[in-house]
């Protein structure tokens, strides 16, 4: 008698993924099982549905930073904010798969993944940002995200050749280290209570 195959989520989630990112939400089912190896009786007990499949394939991958704790603000700033542009150039056809789903919702996304990298980055930010004694730390988390973010899209769409110069980069950054950075007018504001998760 032959042993029935068995296969890991982790494989079948690859799988997906990889159909995903190349044909887009309209892939099929069969496409997927296909390239995994099983019948689509399989997909559907694992995921009862085809978005579901799909949302838990098309977890960004992690975030991670290693920043030293004895350097200043400023230079950890830069470095910070280049391992973020990294990153969101690495994750970029994730996200664009991801956010561009017509079922797509932040709130549940982040319920249903409280672990995933959309959920924990910004938290990551907030605590890096109050550390330095920034003056609002939420507000400098929105403008790194959504800065660094916009620059990887941009470069998705052809901008530049599909890659922002160095320098470009350098001076973007200075940019956002400009408006976050602690100044004589902005400690005098009160400070703002962060609900970090």
């Amino acid at each position: 008698m032959a042993r029935t195959k068995t296969i890991t989520n982790d494989a079948i989630l690859a799988a997906a993924r990889a159909i995903f990112l190349d044909k887009g939400f309209s892939a099929s089912t069969r496409a997927i099982a296909q390239y995994a190896g099983v019948s689509e009786g399989l997909l559907f007990q694992r995921y009862p549905t085809k978005s579901e499949l799909f949302f838990a394939a098309m977890i960004p991958p992690p975030w991670s930073h290693r920043r030293d704790p004895e350097a200043d603000f400023e230079p950890s700033l830069h470095k910070l904010a280049l391992d973020l542009l990294g990153y969101f150039r690495a994750s970029a056809p994730i996200l664009l798969q991801l956010t561009t789903h017509p079922d797509f919702r932040f709130d549940q996304f982040a319920a249903a993944h409280p672990q995933s990298a959309l959920v924990s980055l910004r938290g990551d930010l907030v605590r890096f940002f109050a550390a330095n004694k920034a003056a609002d730390p939420s507000g400098a988390s929105l403008v790194l995200i959504t800065s660094l973010h916009g620059m990887a899209m941009m470069e998705k769409l052809g901008a530049f050749g599909g890659r922002f110069p160095d320098d470009f980069v350098q001076r973007a950054i200075g940019c956002i280290w400009q408006a976050v950075r602690p100044t004589a007018e902005n400690v005098k504001l009160a400070p703002i209570e962060e609900r970090i998760p």
